[in-house]
């Protein structure tokens, strides 16, 4: 039998190429990396959750499986081999017949197997638009989570420098309480405030800590790798750009995003179907030959005495119950229609989700120019604090105020280009990046 797909060079050539897809994917992450916003670290992890993902491995088996769908539905049916044997020879002009041999082979109308692989071709590129779905969605999770390691880690590191500088604080109140003999009261106060400010610093690390270990697990198991694997991250993430115009996202969404282009390979792989459905309603025709052995009759005159026979046979099918056939291609024309429906849902819903994170976007990004100035200003406020109490002992709460006001700052800025990292994710994620 010729090549099932032979006769559509270009289902044939997608095909073949889109097996090979898994392997490319990985090759093109390596060459040319995710998005120029990440660092490396960030893309070899995503290059490890595509090789590794189980979800996606399986992914990646189903549409293996929907190409050999391909091969079944091109083929022909069995043909059909009968063998008689009489019992008691059958006297016929040509002698006694004492078995007979049939062979039939049934041939569906002109262009139904053709339509049947269009069928299961254009499934099977909807499941490699669903396996690439999938990945879309694998490397955004990947990213996000990185992103959220990321952000504890420099957490736990502001809050550890927090407890440092607490601590010369309190140095600083011990002092100031010493020097002051029995008219230092209140700078015994100063001191237990800042003890008790340095043991809610060293809660909230030690919660940070079982936080990171938790994150740290979550991550692993998306590459399928130990919960206790060591997870490398960057001393500094900077503010990504977006990966195209503005005005071009909505486009780029629309022609690039696989659960767009899997409906739009159903809906064509349906039209297929009707096709198909229509031509199963139209007479099969069978082809066959009969082989009957005859052996001799004795006061058989005839010339044909004991010669076998060979005869050619042809059958057609009579399609009489129309009602099974034209409900077939009624109900392929129905899911076809509901598969356009979900696929104008689906662009309305991504369009709704491209704006939310363009919003996030921006507000991140205004919040990281914020958070840098505010930073600055709370840290030369503090700075002036620190001396005036250092050389005057006044004002010690508000020292304690701004220093708590800067690390607020500080971890607010990170967590704004973190957001603006995740925007941009989500925005790559729905152009199918």
């Amino acid at each position: 039998m010729k090549n099932e797909l032979e006769h559509f060079p270009s289902l044939k050539y997608d095909c073949l190429q889109k097996r090979r897809a898994y392997i490319l994917l990985l090759s093109f992450l390596t060459l040319f990396g995710v998005c120029s916003a990440y660092g490396q670290s960030i893309n070899e992890y995503l290059i490890l959750a595509a090789e590794s993902n189980p979800a996606l491995k399986a992914k990646f088996i189903e549409y293996q499986a929907s190409l050999e769908k391909v091969s079944q539905v091109g083929a022909l049916s069995d043909p059909q081999l009968s063998f008689g044997f009489f019992i008691k020879p059958m006297e016929r002009y040509a002698g006694d017949q004492v078995a007979e041999i049939s062979l039939m082979q049934m041939f569906p109308w002109f262009g139904t197997l053709g339509a049947a692989k269009n069928e299961a071709a254009l499934m099977a590129k909807a499941k490699y638009e669903a396996f690439i779905e999938s990945k879309t969605m694998l490397f955004y999770e990947v990213k996000a989570t990185w992103y959220a390691l990321y952000l504890l880690e420099k957490e736990i590191a502001i809050t550890e420098e927090n407890i440092q500088i607490l601590q010369s604080l309190e140095e600083i109140a011990i002092n100031r309480f010493k020097s002051g003999g029995t008219s230092g009261g209140g700078s015994m106060v100063d001191v237990l405030r800042v003890q008790m400010e340095t043991n809610e610093s060293k809660n909230k690390l030690a919660l940070l800590r079982d936080n990171r270990q938790q994150l740290a697990a979550q991550f692993n198991k998306l590459l399928n790798r130990p919960s206790s694997e060591v997870v490398i991250m960057p001393d500094r993430i900077t503010a990504p750009m977006l990966p195209v115009p503005v005005a071009q996202i909505p486009d780029s969404i629309r022609q690039n995003n696989p659960m767009l282009k899997m409906l739009k390979m159903e809906e064509e792989a349906f039209l297929a179907q009707e096709q198909m459905n229509r031509k199963m309603g139209f007479p099969m025709i069978g082809i066959g030959l009969q082989y009957g052995i005859f052996q001799p009759r004795p006061g058989n005159e005839s010339m044909m005495n004991g010669h076998d026979m060979l005869m050619p046979m042809a059958t057609v099918s009579i399609p009489l119950w129309r009602k099974k056939y034209n409900a077939s291609v009624k109900e392929a024309g129905f899911m076809r229609e509901a598969v356009i429906e979900q696929r104008q849902e689906a662009g309305n819903q991504l369009l709704v989700s491209h704006e939310e994170a363009l919003k996030d976007y921006r507000d991140a990004t205004r919040r990281v120019e914020l958070y840098q100035q505010q930073t600055v200003l709370a840290q030369q406020a503090l700075n002036i604090l620190t001396v005036q109490y250092a050389t005057a002992g006044s004002a010690f709460e508000e020292v304690l105020r701004m220093q708590q006001q800067l690390l607020d700052y500080r971890l607010r800025g990170l967590d704004s280009i973190v957001d603006q990292n995740i925007a941009i994710a989500m925005l790559e994620r729905l152009m199918g990046r």
